[in-house]
């Protein structure tokens, strides 16, 4: 069994108040959940408006499936268009 963990931090742009990017946090927390079936919460920055940082969790089977998985939440993130630029670490054991 593996386990893949991490952080995904992304730089927001356009966003003029918490109550927006809160919005935003919790269309792409759900979404995550939904689409790639992992574990998904705003993991800190939650007083910036600039910035969301979201971290996520998951099992697998295979080493070969969690960097699928790993790879196909990147290409998701990098889709977004309010998203200016993100950084992760992603890990698996």
């Amino acid at each position: 069994m593996v386990v893949g963990y991490g952080t995904i931090l992304i730089r927001l742009f356009g966003v003029n108040s918490l109550k927006e990017k809160r919005s935003i946090v919790r269309g792409i927390v759900n979404e995550l959940k939904k689409r790639f079936e992992v574990s998904a919460i705003e993991a800190g920055r939650q007083d910036s408006k600039d910035y969301i940082m979201i971290g996520i969790a998951f099992a697998t089977l295979y080493e070969k499936d969690a960097e699928s998985k790993f790879d196909n939440i990147e290409y998701f993130i990098e889709s977004i268009h309010t998203i200016e630029d993100f950084s992760y670490d992603f890990h698996h054991f």
